[in-house]
Order: structure tokens, then C-alpha cells, then sequence
């Protein structure tokens, strides 16, 4: 079985490199992927899959039925959407649609997942139950494409026994993959601070409220929260009041992030958060509006089956090519499917320090090594068929 996997992965790599590139240079916004999604209905229909499109906005979801169809069912999953972010690289499927740029990777999860379909449609005759294929939209816009898909059912009909995802990381060399079991990546809300004082004239102290002098209080009380050893991290990257050197701003806005892993911990420090910019504001005879809108959840690899699927996936790509990794601030819609069935996500090693590949991801220069396929594949492919 490993043989005949590895073999068909190098029979269609030069193909998959091609599907990559396609998308690469094909970029869409979340809840835009229209073409992405058809491209993707193409290829599973062409693989023989039942396919269901227009899931959630564009999301699409392939079964793939081997022997006893009714007997099991597991779930793959990938992401369309790419990022507003002005691509610089200058090979030949850098970014036509000026201003987007799949700078997070999706368009490799897209295609990695549509080469696992190609060759477990290959190997049917050695599947035992279902394999589900959802390929979801808007991973990186609130709100999430996984939390819309799971509303439309795609959990059901059949459900999951587990599910698998990926994701591209720059740090991690090529042929390798890193595995964390239990929480892995934080949760992530987004904090919108308008503090509103009296504007007018700077020279008036007595006439005005400045609501600059308010929020940096604020600011400077909120940092407080930040706490690597829990860990927490409140943050904030913008402040915006538009007075002059001699003007006075009637109000300014704030946006920030919260990130941690404790669910109980994170929606306390909503109140938290709301109670100190409040009382702040009070204090200096101004008001503050507080919006915090609910990002992704704490993503939680399912321990059994984290622990289960790196033995599994050592058994075909090496041991040695299995790390641990450790926890990560960044957030991921994939912590949805966490919540509702036994999950595993695991980071996938595209970076090639001899070539000069190593942007990070969210970068205008963001590359992948492609040999990265020759991993993941085989990795995933193994997993339907075996886990």
C-alpha cells in the first residue's frame, strides 16, 4: 500500500505542481472564491467524487466511497481564500489579480488536498467506508467559513468519525511535518475601542476632553493583561484620532487582539476589558464604546488521535520526518471541527533554507518548496486508509 501511494504521488506531482500554480496565480478574497470553488468541483468530478458546490457561500465538499461505504467516514479539509496583500515575487504564476495574493498558503491545501482525492480515487479498491472532502471558503475573515459550513451540515450525512487538516509553515524545513497534541493555537477575538471625549481647541484645556490622553490610559492599563506565562496576549495595532497639532479630536478608535487558550479565561477578559476602558473613560469625564467581536475558538487536537496519526504518518514518510512543535499565538478557523469531532491539525514543512525559501507566511515575498507534496500527500492519503 505505501508503495503503490508514493508511486502514484510521483506519477501525478508535475500535475498537482500545476493545480498550485493555477491557484497561485488565481487568488480570491474569502466568500470570493468562485472560481476556486469551480476549479476544485472540476477536478473532484473529474476523480469521480459525489460533489456538492455553493456550500456556505462557495465551499465544496467531494465523497469518495470504497468498499462498505456506510461503515466509516473520515474527513479532510482545506481552505480556498487568499489575502488582500500586493504580491512582490516575480516567477511566472506570481499573483494575476493585482492587490490578492495566496500568502497564507491555501492555494498548496488546495491542491494538496485535491492530489490526496486523485490518488485515494486511484486506490479505491483499498478504501474501507467514506472519505469527505470539504474544501471550505473565508478561513481568514470573520465570520468563519468552517463555523458556516458545520451550520450547513457538512459534519452530517455522513458524520466524521475524526478529521485532518494542514497547514504551511515556512519555519519547518521541507519532507518534515510538526504534531502537537491537545491545544495548539489560540483563540482570536478582535477589539474595537471608540473613546470618545470634547473636542476643540488644543489651547483650551478647560473647553476640551482629549480623548488621546484617554486612550492612552486605556492602552497602557490593557498591556497589564498580556501574560506569556498563561499564556495571553492582548494586543493593539491601531489608534486613530483625527485632530491636528492644534486640534482636539472629538473621538478615537482603537483595534486590537486577544489571544489565549483557556475558553473560560478568554470571555472573562471580554468583561475585563469592557470594565477597565469604561471606568477609565469615567474617570476623565468621557465615554468608551467597547465591540468585541467573537473570533475562532481554541484550536484542540483530539490526543487519541493526535497521537494515533503520527504514528500512522511516521509509518510512510519516517519517523524522523515527524516533530514535535510547539504552541502556537496564531489562530485558525479549523478550531470549529476541533470542537465538534475528533480533530487533528499538524504543520506541513515548506521551507527550503538552500533555495532562499523561508518568507513568512502573510508576506509579499511568501514561497513554498513544492517537493513539500511528496509529504503531505502521502501523509494524508495514508491516514484516510488506515486511521
Amino acid at each position: 500500500m505505501k508503495a503503490r501511494i508514493v508511486a502514484l504521488v510521483h506519477q501525478y506531482f508535475n500535475e498537482i505542481v500545476s493545480w498550485r500554480r493555477y491557484l497561485h496565480a488565481h487568488p480570491e478574497l474569502s466568500n470570493f472564491e468562485v472560481g476556486t470553488a469551480k476549479f476544485v468541483a472540476e477536478k473532484l468530478n473529474q476523480f469521480g467524487l459525489e460533489v456538492t458546490t455553493n456550500i456556505a457561500g462557495n465551499g465544496v465538499v467531494g465523497l469518495l466511497k470504497g468498499n462498505l461505504p456506510e461503515s466509516r467516514c473520515v474527513a479532510l479539509r482545506a481552505d480556498l481564500d487568499a489575502l488582500p496583500i500586493t504580491e512582490v515575487n516575480d516567477f511566472d504564476f506570481a499573483s494575476k489579480n493585482i492587490g490578492v495574493m495566496h500568502a497564507c498558503g491555501h492555494d498548496v491545501h488546495t491542491a494538496n488536498l485535491l492530489g490526496v482525492a486523485k490518488v485515494l480515487s486511484e486506490m479505491k479498491d483499498e478504501l474501507t467506508g467514506t472519505v469527505k472532502f470539504i474544501f471550505q471558503p473565508s478561513e481568514e475573515k470573520i465570520p468563519s467559513g468552517a463555523q458556516a459550513m458545520i451550520k450547513a451540515g457538512i459534519l452530517e450525512n455522513p458524520k466524521p468519525e475524526a478529521i485532518l487538516g494542514l497547514h504551511v509553515s515556512p519555519e519547518i524545513e521541507v519532507e518534515n511535518l510538526g504534531f502537537h497534541a491537545g491545544k495548539f493555537m489560540a483563540s482570536s477575538d478582535e477589539i474595537y475601542l471608540k473613546v470618545i471625549g470634547k473636542g476643540g481647541h488644543a489651547a483650551q484645556l478647560l473647553q476640551t476632553i482629549n480623548p488621546l490622553f484617554v486612550a492612552a490610559e486605556i492602552l497602557l492599563k490593557l498591556k497589564t493583561f498580556s501574560d506569556a506565562t498563561i499564556p495571553i496576549v492582548l494586543n493593539f495595532g491601531k489608534i486613530e484620532g483625527k485632530g491636528a497639532t492644534n486640534v482636539v479630536p472629538d473621538f478615537v478608535e482603537i483595534a486590537g487582539t486577544l489571544r489565549c487558550f483557556d475558553e473560560t479565561i478568554r470571555f472573562g477578559l471580554h468583561q475585563q476589558i469592557a470594565n477597565v476602558a469604561q471606568q477609565i473613560a469615567i474617570e476623565n469625564k468621557a465615554v468608551c464604546e467597547v465591540n468585541i467581536l467573537e473570533g475562532y475558538p481554541v484550536l484542540v487536537n483530539n490526543e487519541t488521535l493526535t497521537a494515533k496519526s503520527e504514528k500512522l504518518i511516521a509509518e510512510i514518510i519516517g519517523k524522523e520526518n515527524c516533530l514535535a512543535v510547539p504552541q502556537r499565538m496564531g489562530s485558525e478557523d479549523f478550531a470549529y471541527y476541533t470542537h465538534q469531532i475528533p480533530a487533528c491539525f499538524f504543520r506541513l514543512g515548506v521551507g527550503n533554507k538552500l533555495k532562499g525559501i523561508s518568507a513568512a507566511i502573510h508576506t509579499p515575498n511568501f514561497n513554498v518548496d513544492e517537493n513539500a507534496f511528496k509529504t503531505s500527500i502521502p501523509a494524508m492519503v495514508y491516514w484516510a486508509l488506515k486511521v
